[in-house]
């Protein structure tokens, strides 16, 4: 097959029964992802980095107010509406950043706090378990620690279990109304079992503090305090696992919960823009009617005036008009008097 090779346009370019223009596509390469720092980062400060800015509705011309030399006083409907839009979409919506940060770090936690309490408490079982073991005894040692990790590894995943199965059937209750009885048992079941784990946990626990403080040397006479702060550490381990898989893990909304959130708070701002824009129109008008009102007084005052002036003038004109001419002297030096009855 014989390859075009000047830069000619091939006999069926042009398609004269065709609509449209045929061209050849061109596929654009795909974009750079960016970079796992800059993705961290931008998951921190809660921006869409590296992402192509959103492109202006179609057949909307965006202008600052600025640049047409207008004002909100003096916008068209059309035009307050085009500001409102551009005004709420250029703005930023979503978490502050100190909850981008305590939740970027909250991720971490979420991984590596079971994790830790894990190995903390498998730690204090063996320690106590390894004691009552001979010295030279690897297998025996090697089980102990194989079962405390059992354990403690099972209270863990059942503990995430419990907690995303609770979450699943509290969002189907929400969106159905209800949800069978099978899946209300295993909620029972499995908050049942994880506080069997949590009593195994804390009789554990108990016992590493207690022995830790009868191998300090002879033990104060009162012994009320410390079975308190045995109590409240023993309780607080408990309540740190618990609250990491049963209130943290839920914290963090997803993508699309956190856009519906940005969505409402975006309408709640433009139905407060508008209306605050009607309030400063209304004001406005309302001065503007005060304005007018005082300036059809002064008119009408100065109406008045002159009014007045234009009176009093047009009767003194009147008044001198009809005042009697004096009668002209037949001779020189001579008057004559007439009288009125004569």
């Amino acid at each position: 097959m014989q390859q075009n090779t000047n830069n000619v346009p091939p006999a069926n370019y042009f398609d004269d029964d065709a609509d449209t223009l045929s061209s050849p596509v061109t596929v654009a390469p795909p974009a750079k992802k960016p970079g796992l720092f800059r993705a961290l980062f931008a998951e921190l400060m809660g921006d869409n980095i590296g992402k192509p800015a959103p492109r202006p509705a179609q057949g909307v011309v965006q202008h600052s107010p600025q640049e047409k030399g207008l004002t909100t006083s003096t916008m068209s409907q059309e035009q307050l509406r085009t500001r409102r839009m551009n005004l709420i979409e250029g703005s930023k919506f979503g978490r502050p950043f100190h909850e981008n940060v305590m939740l970027f770090v909250l991720k971490f936690w979420l991984v590596l706090g079971p994790i830790a309490f894990v190995a903390l408490t498998t730690s204090e079982v063996a320690y106590i378990l390894t004691h009552l073991v001979a010295p030279g005894d690897r297998n025996g040692q090697t089980v102990i620690w194989g079962g405390a990790l059992f354990i403690d590894l099972a209270m863990m995943f059942t503990t995430f279990g419990v907690a995303i199965k609770r979450r699943d059937v509290a969002e189907k209750r929400e969106a159905n109304g209800s949800v069978s009885k099978r899946e209300e048992g295993e909620v029972w079941f499995g908050t049942l079992l994880w506080l069997i784990f949590a009593i195994i946990n804390i009789v554990s626990q108990a016992a590493f503090l207690l022995h830790v403080i009868q191998s300090a040397g002879s033990p104060p006479a009162d012994m009320s305090l410390l079975y308190l702060f045995v109590g409240s550490r023993v309780v607080g381990f408990i309540l740190g696992d618990a609250s990491t898989a049963f209130f943290l893990a839920k914290v963090d909304n997803s993508q699309l919960k956190l856009l519906a959130r940005a969505e409402r708070e975006k309408g709640a701002l433009y139905k407060d823009i508008a209306q605050a824009e009607g309030a400063r129109r209304l004001t406005e008008a309302k001065a503007e009617a005060e304005v007018r009102l005082v300036q059809i007084e002064v008119e009408e005052k100065e109406q008045d005036a002159m009014f007045l002036a234009d009176l009093k003038r047009q009767v003194f004109t009147d008044i001198l008009n009809r005042r009697p001419s004096a009668p002209e002297p037949n001779g020189p030096n001579r008057s004559r008097l007439s009288r009125s009855d004569s």
